[in-house]
């Protein structure tokens, strides 16, 4: 595929060393002076990163553009980096839109901005996706991919192959939400922290040092529905323990609300649950990976 990357400021240089460690070609442009040295510095600084996870670059790939258009000329899809600004981002998507061939893909790296906000401008929405990367990109595998309601299947599924094709584990999310996934649950922990700390409930080292040595180890392993399956699943039948639901959605665990357990949730929760319980690792097989987990963070 042919790869346009367009701002090479932090997110955009880490983009653009993780396109080129694939067999695409890839393009690249920045609209302020001095792009080029600060990208190929950062390159410099990338490189040996992904050689140690086994994902040599190839630079001989990469062209630096003089213009917007030259860079977005052939491509097929278009990774916009630029600063976290709607009216900004509009503007630019506008231009990449008249500039770029009508059946590019046009992906947005964005927070928590909603694509069919960004694509307000542009003939053809449909052509407009969100590509959130959690930074730095070429070294963190997990991102979000969310479509514009009027983006075609075929150019999603394209999208989500061309990105696992460099590394990346894209969730493609159904609904476009501000924040998406990760945003929201991270502002969800930051904002209950901040709130311990001006109680004087607990400081901002307790707090990160508790993350770091116990949900943060067991989060890369089981994410945070996963880790309470057992808890209000005990049967693994699918059906919750209404108990067990109170304790964990009405005590004074937390400042958030949590939802009521009505029939309606139920039945949204009992595939998943399953689903999930059937994949998930237990046992020997969960220690061993959280064994390994903890030997690689104590290493650093």
């Amino acid at each position: 595929m042919r790869v346009a990357c367009i701002g090479t400021g932090t997110i955009g240089a880490s983009w653009v060393a993780l396109f080129i460690t694939g067999t695409h070609e890839v393009t690249a442009w920045g609209p302020r002076p001095g792009w080029q040295d600060r990208l190929l510095a950062a390159l410099d600084r990338y490189e040996p990163q992904l050689r140690e996870l086994q994902m040599p670059t190839v630079r001989t790939r990469l062209r630096l553009c003089g213009s917007l258009g030259e860079a977005v000329a052939e491509a097929e899809l278009v990774q916009e980096n630029a600063p976290e600004q709607i009216e900004l981002k509009r503007v630019l998507v506008r231009e990449i839109a008249s500039l770029a061939p009508l059946d590019a893909i046009i992906a947005s790296s964005t927070s928590g901005l909603l694509p069919a906000d960004i694509a307000r401008d542009i003939p053809n929405p449909g052509r407009l996706l969100v590509a959130h990367p959690f930074s730095p990109p070429h070294l963190i595998r997990a991102m979000e991919i969310v479509g514009t309601p009027e983006m075609p299947t075929e150019r999603l599924e394209a999208a989500v192959e061309f990105y696992r094709s460099i590394g990346k584990q894209p969730v493609v999310m159904s609904h476009a939400v501000p924040g998406f996934i990760g945003n929201r649950l991270q502002a969800a922990m930051w904002r209950e922290g901040v709130q311990m700390i001006a109680a004087g409930e607990a400081t901002m080292e307790e707090i990160d040092n508790i993350i770091k040595g116990g949900p943060g180890l067991r989060y890369g392993i089981s994410g945070p529905c996963e880790a309470q399956l057992g808890w209000i699943d005990p049967k693994g039948s699918g059906e919750i323990d209404e108990e067990k639901w109170s304790i964990l959605m009405d005590t004074d665990w937390s400042r958030l609300p949590g939802p009521p357990l009505t029939d309606a949730l139920r039945d949204i929760l009992r595939p998943q649950l399953l689903a999930a319980r059937a994949k998930r690792l237990t046992g020997d097989a969960w220690e061993k990976r959280l064994i390994a987990v903890r030997r690689a963070v104590e290493n650093i």
